[in-house]
């Protein structure tokens, strides 16, 4: 508990554990879901395999497990006996991070083990198996999570077809984030804009085949209009994994210069910083799409998941000029910009379009986002904080796990400012629920019905 037991604490966390939540972050996997909507989600078999899901590999990987370790660990074909040592030899050394304090309350609190032993995991093995489509529904449901935004298309974008045409649907307790990773030019991982191939398939998603920077932004801003219009509630990007967070003000030219050598040959295709002036023009561009088209933009601020990255590229100081040149936007800035707190208090409280979204954070670092939260009462409006968001992959018993802490975090960041006297039990509580619901619920116009 990041909180001694107190009775302030105590009642306030058990009217938080009662609030429903509107979750702010999530991914799924596009492919999985049906025409009804539902995902079909099967627990990996091998129990080793089923904790052992997202985050927690990277602190296996901070303690000195090397890739083929962590994808032993989750290779359900590997029987739990054969995993058993090496897991056993890593578990000790990360166990009390916030990342395995997940793991531990996924076994207790969905598989019912209050212990990780070999025993333990046996018996997790026997509830493994099939899931009903609704699973993931009823999961949220138990944890009063009463809808979640969630980011499908940026896993999968050779799905994006068939989501703008309606072939598939997100189930009702789900609402898309438009991902706009695609539609940049920088090279990553990930399918998008940085060669003609790219350019042609965002051309063919608003049935263009692509001649000019113009008729590309055109095609991209079709595409955001039929997202909007099949249900997206906003855009999100996360291009921090890649680039810089600052976007300088580029003359046109000079990005239609980079821009038609692509269109001049099929084999060229642009990298990092050769390609920053057209994506950086292309950015300030989406942004007065979303504008146009009254979508709030998430973006990734901070830490990034996995390892060997540079987080200073992820600064949110870095969108000062962003943000105050797009003021008719409406941004939620990501992931409480651990480990640098100051700027994005700074730009929550000097910046009216500015929304600060506690996702993930939770378990990346509780007790600085018990902190974030105890300060940003005292600083920012507490309409402008939004309090958790799972980010997890099709695992809704871990966005479960995350926010059990999340509300032990938000229970003892408020009953801190009640015992000081700034707050009083009441409006702590009326603080709770909007962090958790009401806020998110009106920024994104979700239409819920308010709660308290």
């Amino acid at each position: 508990m990041l909180h001694r037991s107190t009775p302030i604490f105590d009642r306030l966390l058990e009217q938080i554990t009662d609030l429903p939540v509107i979750d702010c972050h999530e991914h799924a996997f596009a492919e999985k879901f049906g025409p009804d909507g539902y995902a079909r989600l099967n627990a990996p078999a091998e129990p080793i395999a089923a904790l052992t899901n997202g985050y927690v590999l990277s602190d296996f990987y901070s303690a000195g497990a090397d890739y083929a370790v962590c994808d032993l660990l989750q290779d359900a074909s590997v029987p739990t006996e054969r995993k058993w040592p090496v897991f056993a030899a890593l578990w000790p050394k990360i166990e009390h991070t916030a990342y395995g304090r997940v793991t531990k309350l996924v076994l207790r609190d969905h598989y019912g083990e209050p212990e990780l032993t070999l025993a333990a995991l046996h018996r997790v093995g026997e509830q493994l198996g099939p899931r009903a489509p609704t699973y993931h529904a009823e999961v949220f449901d138990r944890a009063h999570i009463r809808l979640a935004l969630t980011d499908v298309l940026g896993w999968r974008p050779e799905l994006m077809t068939r989501y703008l045409a309606g072939a598939w649907n997100l189930p009702p307790h789900m609402r898309l984030m438009f991902p706009l990773r695609l539609f940049h030019v920088i090279g990553s991982d990930e399918a998008n804009a940085h060669d003609l191939d790219g350019v042609q398939k965002i051309g063919g998603w608003a049935d263009r085949h692509v001649t000019s920077l113009d008729e590309f932004l055109e095609a991209v801003f079709i595409v955001l209009g039929k997202g909007k219009a099949r249900g997206a509630v906003g855009l999100k990007d996360q291009s921090a994994y890649n680039r810089s967070l600052s976007y300088d003000l580029v003359p046109r030219a000079d990005a239609e210069r980079l821009f038609n050598r692509l269109l001049t040959d099929p084999r060229n295709a642009l990298g990092w910083p050769e390609a920053k002036p057209l994506d950086d023009f292309l950015f300030h561009q989406y942004m007065r799409f979303a504008r146009d088209l009254e979508m709030p933009v998430q973006l990734h601020t901070g830490h990034m998941a996995g390892a060997w990255n540079r987080v200073d590229k992820a600064d949110a100081g870095l969108l000062t000029q962003v943000l105050e040149l797009h003021q008719g936007v409406r941004f939620d800035l990501f992931h409480g910009n651990w480990p640098e707190m100051g700027p994005l208090l700074f730009l929550g409280k000097n910046y009216p379009n500015v929304a600060l979204d506690l996702c993930w954070l939770q378990i990346i670092d509780p007790l600085y986002a018990e902190e974030l939260l105890r300060r940003a009462v005292v600083t920012i409006p507490h309409s402008k904080i939004h309090g958790f968001g799972g980010d997890y992959v099709d695992a809704p018993e871990y966005s479960a796990a995350h926010l059990t802490i999340a509300r032990a975090v938000i229970a003892s960041a408020l009953a801190d400012l009640v015992e000081r006297g700034w707050l009083d039990e009441a409006q702590a509580a009326g603080i709770a629920a909007d962090w958790l619901f009401n806020n998110p619920n009106t920024f994104f116009k979700l239409g819920l019905a308010k709660d308290g």
